[in-house]
């Protein structure tokens, strides 16, 4: 975004009234059910790379990715008494959907 297009969304949101708009908002009073939290990883670039081209062929963000392949690792290597979320479990559903059974 230039400045220019900065100056002019202040100039709109100063001369404009809003106030319509927000009376049709809605409170958004989802929950999540386990926040993100954020880290700082270093790997090669060209790992990096790999998974951006296979990010960009699955129609997905590479940070998406990445954590999916955590996800999956972590899963795989847990304790088969470990308690696995509700949210976790319809994640699993939901990425498992479109493939076919057995495959």
């Amino acid at each position: 975004m230039t400045a220019g297009d900065l100056d002019a969304l202040r100039e709109y949101y100063d001369e404009t009234d809003t106030s319509g708009e927000l009376e049709k908002a809605k409170l958004d009073t989802s929950v999540i059910a386990e926040p993100m939290v954020g880290i700082t990883i270093r790997m090669p670039a060209a790992t990096l790379d790999a998974a951006r081209v296979i990010a960009r062929r699955d129609g997905v963000k590479v940070t998406a990715l990445l954590r999916d392949w955590v996800e999956q690792r972590v899963a795989d290597g847990a304790d088969e008494e470990q308690v696995v979320s509700v949210a976790d479990l319809r994640r699993l559903i939901a990425h498992n959907a479109h493939q076919p059974l057995g495959g």
